[in-house]
């Protein structure tokens, strides 16, 4: 039987698309330890299917302010993957460098925001890279669009510029720990449908 959208998923869709998170997760945690040169740990992520309109309420609200950083997936799959952080975030990456103290979105110049995109295109890449094994489909990744504001104009952005944005999107909430020191890291992965297909159709899952 078909779906249209997300909601229509069984409990065997949802599954793979959980296993893809965490295999994706597990390689963006080693791709950063190699690029930090620290050791780096994480739980097991939090992946839920939800409606984008109520992706603010798991970011901590619509007047939280973070880093947005939106990548478009392109070639085989067409879609959205949006990296949302929060400046205790960028702190610990940045302070990876070079000292500096980072409390708000204020305090971030462009250098600083240079490691942070650079830091996710690494671990977003890790992300698509699994992707990619595990279904033997080309995806080209566009490069990132960057808004530091609230949650909800960071969110507004992304679906602004990407027509790949839907009702229903994968909200992947990790718990990193680097040096000991716990960060919150949230990818969001919006695929087109007709993509999600391709993507069950190349491992062999029914739809």
């Amino acid at each position: 039987m078909g779906f249209n959208n997300l909601n229509e998923l069984d409990a065997i869709q949802l599954d793979v698309l959980r296993e893809i998170g965490n295999i994706g997760s597990g390689n963006a945690a080693t791709s950063l330890a190699s690029m930090l040169n620290a050791v780096v740990d994480i739980e097991v992520p939090q992946i839920s299917l939800i409606n984008y309109e109520n992706v603010s309420q798991y970011l901590g609200g619509k007047d939280r302010e973070v880093i947005g950083l939106a990548l478009g997936l392109e070639a085989d799959l067409d879609g959205v993957m949006l990296h949302v952080v929060q400046p205790k975030f960028a702190s610990r990456i940045v302070n990876a460098f070079y000292p500096k103290d980072i409390q708000t979105l204020a305090d971030i110049n462009d250098m600083d925001l240079s490691a942070v995109k650079e830091t996710s295109n690494i671990t977003t890449a890790a992300y698509v890279n699994s992707l990619a094994s595990m279904t033997n489909l080309f995806i080209n990744i566009t490069p990132p669009s960057e808004c530091l504001d609230t949650v909800e104009n960071v969110l507004k952005q992304a679906s602004d510029r990407f027509d790949a944005i839907g009702e229903q999107v994968i909200y992947i909430d990790e718990s990193l720990y680097i040096g000991g020191t716990e960060i919150k890291s949230s990818m969001i992965l919006i695929l087109q449908i007709d993509s999600l297909k391709k993507l069950f159709d190349k491992l062999g899952i029914p739809y």
